[in-house]
């Protein structure tokens, strides 16, 4: 049986808590969710969500587009923000060792701009291993981008079934790890077949 492409548990469950939030506070009523999302979908809002299981990539997509429909007025600024706030969410829970990498970046301590590129694309190898903790499937790989000498690309191969609402608030995401980088604003993505993701940087180191 073909595995269902899924995320972690970790991560789904902070999309849970802001969708029960907007329940909370009546911004959407439990009858409407009950109309606009699936069956299985529910049981995530009646349970706990445990870190380690894996959750169907699909009701992920769902709830997000719920999220940034209620709360982000369909804003792409909302899922970059939502991207980075879980990002500082999961390195506050102390799940993953590649957060606290980012504390210890090799970034930091180079010198020259050769240095500095080789240090970030060591840096870039390390905190792209996350997504295999918080994926089933999908390839995340950093690697010089074919047409400048200076920048990296993060290609994301096998990523059809990653929903669009993923790749802004994934933006955000990675961005924010930038930010603890000291390179704010570094990461923009583009979609050129429904199977490959890249993430470009924006400007050289």
């Amino acid at each position: 049986m073909p595995t269902v492409p899924s995320i972690k548990g970790s991560v789904f469950a902070l999309v849970v808590e802001d969708l029960q939030r907007l329940v909370e506070s009546k911004k959407i009523s439990r009858d409407e969710l009950d109309h606009r999302l699936e069956p299985d979908d529910l049981e995530f809002l009646d349970r706990p969500v445990w870190p380690t299981e894996w959750c169907d990539i699909r009701a992920y997509a769902r709830f997000m587009e719920l999220l940034v429909e209620i709360e982000g007025g369909g804003s792409h600024e909302y899922l970059r923000r939502s991207g980075a706030a879980r990002a500082a969410r999961l390195l506050q829970a102390g799940l993953y060792s590649q957060f606290e990498y980012l504390a210890h970046t090799q970034l930091s301590k180079a010198m020259d701009a050769d240095q500095r590129f080789q240090a970030f694309g060591r840096d870039l190898k390390r905190l792209t291993t996350l997504s295999a903790s918080i994926y089933n499937f999908s390839r995340w790989e950093p690697k010089p981008a074919p047409e400048s000498k200076d920048r990296y690309i993060i290609e994301i191969t096998d990523a059809s079934a990653f929903p669009e609402v993923f790749c802004w608030s994934t933006e955000g995401f990675i961005n924010w790890m930038a930010v603890q980088h000291g390179t704010p604003d570094l990461w923009r993505w583009e979609r050129p077949h429904p199977e490959l993701i890249v993430f470009q940087m924006t400007r050289s180191l």
